[in-house]
């Protein structure tokens, strides 16, 4: 069907918009027409596009107000006599889908068009570097490069647009199609340079932008372009040079190391070669040593220090090269006061360690800024077993043992109050251990364990105060009783009431199934005349057996369930004695409980599987004797460790 012909008509004027008039609505599809589509736009060579964009926007100046005013916010937003008429919706499609001949028809109607941004004031080279439409934002730019400047509401240029979308190729070929401009248009080149240096929103420049969404080679051609994209760090204080180090672009660090001006800092005062540390990069961090070896003695705001960095990291290798390139960072103490020695004991990283006194020895008598205390009592203190044993075994370590802090305490003191006994068994080991030494407030070791009245009642307690030699353990020990004691009274009725609850709980449980199995027996009863209702196994060994465990558990089980109702009284002697008689009844419940059901079982299986009855009643019988081993292991541990000298009365049944 042929087009319908419209009459020629002369194209109307740009028009200037009053100010009492709403702006323009979507264009309208009508004004394209056949004459539209009939006439060739103008080559490129007879006008400067960019020269056109001037003049258009010369004419819309007029224009009172724009439809999208420039927004204040405080990013680089760059606009062309502040008139920015809203984006039409075929406009838009036309980008979005890349539609190089749509996008012909708009721009031939209305030029000012191209000027159009959305809300977000995007304009059409933002959206098609956003979706990927790399040859119609190519053509675009190059009829509009004026284009390439402008920035959207997040400060974002065309070429920071296509840097988001991971758009590798199309930010290329927009420096490149940049160059070949700057070569021929003076004026352009240093719109093309002041576009570089634009920052977004959040302080990132084209080359932060390149760098985090990993394009190293075109990090590097930004360099090129413009060396100053490397001496501005973003918003969070992070420096192009930084990021590069922690995403381990070698070739760009090693690039933006022969820029005298460019900015090594970080977030936080992290340097390039903290970061290049944290991530591990052992290339960057030698070629940072090489380039700024000021670097290594640089503190971050926590106090870190590269090396000590690395310490925290465990990581061996690095902690060798940054010793190799200068041993005296091993006595660099970070602004807390520690060295990179006393971060290996406070982790617990003993291979390091080793590697700093093998290069520094006398670096591990260093002691700390504030409190004077050395890499013994920071291990103990955030206990450490491994590095205690370490420094036991290294006779180099040894005068660390008996050295005392700004307070007076060794690490013996230290080890006292965590009442950790794995660590006082292995200093109480070394015979030169002066475990009678009293700190500034005149308390020994025995004393410090007494202090820890938190853990009074503890198998841990017990362990450590058994270990401490000491003359006034035994009037220490009935100190400890009368604490323990006190401590129980205290807390003698929430304790007991939720004692009792589920005790009794337990107990009407065990009573219940009991009775009930008294009444239904294993083989039901005979129909025999001469022994009605009697059982049908009343002569059998397991059976009478099964009646008497029955009968046990039921008994044992009712009387807990009696003395429960009589734990109302708050006297500590009976209500200890209480828990101590309901805790055997409660054992003895269960124990015969589980019986009856093995023997129960037994009595009717044997006749037909001997073999599955006996597995049935061994372990039946066992059960009770393997949950009480289970639920005293720790106790028992704990005797085989200390032998005759553990109290066993200061562990009590609270």
């Amino acid at each position: 069907m042929e087009a319908p012909k419209y009459p020629e008509k002369e194209p109307k004027p740009v028009a200037v918009r009053r100010k009492d008039r709403p702006p323009p609505r979507a264009y309208n599809t009508e004004r394209i027409g056949p004459k539209y589509l009939e006439k060739e736009p103008k080559p490129y060579a007879e006008h400067s596009s960019a020269h056109a964009v001037r003049l258009l926007v010369d004419e819309s100046s007029a224009s009172d107000e724009s439809s999208y005013p420039i927004d204040q916010s405080g990013a680089s937003h760059h606009s062309t006599s502040g008139y920015n008429p809203p984006m039409d919706w075929l406009l838009l499609k036309a980008c979005s889908t890349g539609n190089l001949d749509q996008f012909e028809q708009l721009i031939l109607h209305d030029p000012n068009i191209v000027l159009s941004v959305t809300p977000h004031r995007n304009n059409c080279l933002h959206i098609a570097a956003m979706l990927g439409r790399d040859k119609f934002a190519m053509e675009v730019w190059s009829r509009f490069p004026l284009l390439f400047s402008l920035t959207n509401k997040d400060g974002e240029t065309p070429l920071m647009a296509a840097l988001m979308a991971a758009n590798q190729a199309l930010a290329s070929d927009m420096l490149n199609a940049a160059s070949e401009l700057l070569q021929h248009d003076i004026e352009a080149g240093q719109q093309f340079n002041n576009m570089l240096l634009q920052t977004d929103k959040r302080g990132d420049n084209a080359l932060h932008h390149a760098i985090r969404n990993g394009f190293e080679d075109l990090a590097l051609e930004l360099l090129e372009k413009n060396q100053h994209l490397s001496v501005k760090p973003n918003k969070i204080a992070e420096s192009p040079m930084c990021m590069a180090a922690r995403k381990g672009y070698s070739k760009v660090v090693e690039r933006l190391l022969e820029i005298p001006s460019a900015v090594d800092s970080g977030p936080r005062n992290y340097s390039a070669l903290h970061t290049a540390v944290a991530a591990g990069h052992t290339d960057i961090i030698k070629k940072l040593l090489n380039g700024r070896p000021e670097l290594a003695k640089s503190t971050a705001d926590d106090g870190y220090t590269p090396l000590a960095c690395a310490v925290s990291n465990n990581n061996l290798e690095i902690v060798k090269i940054l010793l190799k390139h200068d041993p005296g960072l091993a006595y660099v103490k970070n602004r807390t006061g520690e060295t990179p020695f006393h971060v290996a004991a406070l982790n617990g990283f003993v291979p390091i360690a080793e590697e700093i006194i093998s290069t520094c020895p006398d670096s591990a008598y260093i002691t700390h800024e504030k409190y004077s205390t050395n890499a013994l009592h920071i291990a103990i203190n955030n206990e450490q077993p491994k590095f205690v044993d370490f420094i036991l075994k290294t006779p180099q370590l040894h005068r660390l043992i008996n050295r005392d802090d700004k307070d007076g305490d060794l690490p013996l003191h230290y080890a006292a109050r965590k009442c950790n006994s794995e660590i006082l068994r292995s200093l109480l080991s070394y015979k030169g251990q002066d475990y009678t030494a009293n700190n500034a407030n005149n308390n020994n070791a025995v004393d410090e364990v007494m202090a820890m009245k938190k853990l009074l009642k503890t198998l841990k307690w017990n362990e450590s105060f058994t270990l401490v030699p000491s003359a006034w353990r035994n009037a220490a020990g009935d100190k400890a009783k009368k604490e323990i004691k006190k401590q129980a009274i205290q807390k003698v009725a929430s304790l007991t009431a939720r004692y009792t609850s589920n005790t009794s709980l337990v107990a009407a449980l065990i009573a219940t199934i009991t009775f009930a199995a008294a009444f239904t027996l294993p083989g039901g009863f005979s129909n025999d005349p001469s022994d009605a209702g009697l059982p049908i196994f009343a002569r059998k060994v397991a059976f009478q057996a099964f009646l008497i465990s029955d009968t046990i558990a039921m008994c044992s089980s009712l009387a807990v369930a009696f003395l429960c109702i009589l734990a109302t009284w708050e006297d500590l002697d009976y209500l200890l004695n209480y828990r101590k008689t309901t805790r055997a009844l409660m054992w003895c419940a269960y124990s015969a409980t589980t019986v009856a059901f093995g023997t129960g079982l037994f009595t009717v299986m044997a006749p037909e599987r001997l073999w599955l009855a006996i597995f049935i009643l061994v372990l039946s019988c066992i059960l009770p004797f393997i949950s009480k081993i289970i639920g005293d292991w720790p106790k028992i541990m704990v005797r085989l460790r200390v032998g005759r000298q553990f109290r066993s009365d200061l562990v009590p049944n609270i």
